[in-house]
């Protein structure tokens, strides 16, 4: 069996998994709301409002833009083959773009370098610091939409993007890839919100982090695995 195979495997049963331990914990925490004070019961009657009232901000607390965002700064860069570029023989024409590229991405860098050096820096904090600046706030973005140009820049410079239909496609590609994992992100967020609202994670003396780990494991972790499949 391939890594693939593993990895495939893995996430089948993890899917199964979260669901079951969904559907388990509708009658733990109503069983527990009836004899542990603090816990709250899905299926007593706030719960079942709850649950209805949440499905969809349940599903966009997942950040959905800055998902969306970074699957699309991954697919242009899988699409443009730049990736398959360091990794094996190159002909002229794909050394080429590869130094048209590195190129492109040093004049963003310096321009951007500019813009947080000089005298009153644009995308810094008023108090001249990194923190809570325009920078910081916005860096998920820049590095996506870097990413992005990087993809572009050496897509259409190695031959592979000729057409505004291979520009769309090399955006969109790897949702074609992937859709199992919106499926399962979906059904993790609900499980992830609904134990969070019962409670019953605080009484068994945890901090936040049992809590963290697994927001860590169920959203990005499975996004990884899914996008090493797609690759």
């Amino acid at each position: 069996m391939t890594y693939k195979d593993h990895i495939q495997r893995f996430l089948k049963y993890l899917f199964w998994g979260v669901l079951i331990a969904l559907v388990l914990l509708l009658f733990i925490s109503w069983v527990l709301s009836i004899y542990v004070d603090g816990v709250q019961g899905l299926l007593t009657t706030r719960g079942i409002r709850w649950m209805c009232v949440n499905i969809v901000p349940n599903f966009s607390s997942v950040h959905i833009a800055k998902l969306l965002l970074g699957l699309m700064a991954i697919s242009v860069i899988r699409a443009s083959g730049i990736l398959r570029a360091f990794r094996s023989h190159t002909s002229l024409k794909q050394r080429r773009a590869l130094q048209i590229t590195g190129v492109s991405v040093v004049v963003i860098l310096m321009l951007f370098s500019l813009l947080l050096l000089l005298p009153d820096p644009v995308l810094l904090s008023a108090f001249g610091t990194f923190h809570n600046s325009a920078f910081s706030k916005g860096f998920f973005g820049l590095l996506a939409c870097l990413a992005i140009f990087v993809g572009n820049i050496y897509g259409y410079t190695s031959g592979r993007f000729t057409t505004m239909r291979d520009f769309m496609q090399a955006h969109a590609s790897i949702f074609a890839a992937i859709p199992n994992y919106f499926v399962m992100l979906f059904l993790a967020s609900q499980f992830v919100n609904c134990l969070n609202y019962t409670g019953i994670l605080p009484l068994l003396g945890d901090d936040g982090t049992v809590f963290f780990l697994l927001k860590g494991l169920l959203y990005n972790g499975t996004l990884l695995l899914y996008i090493l499949l797609a690759l």
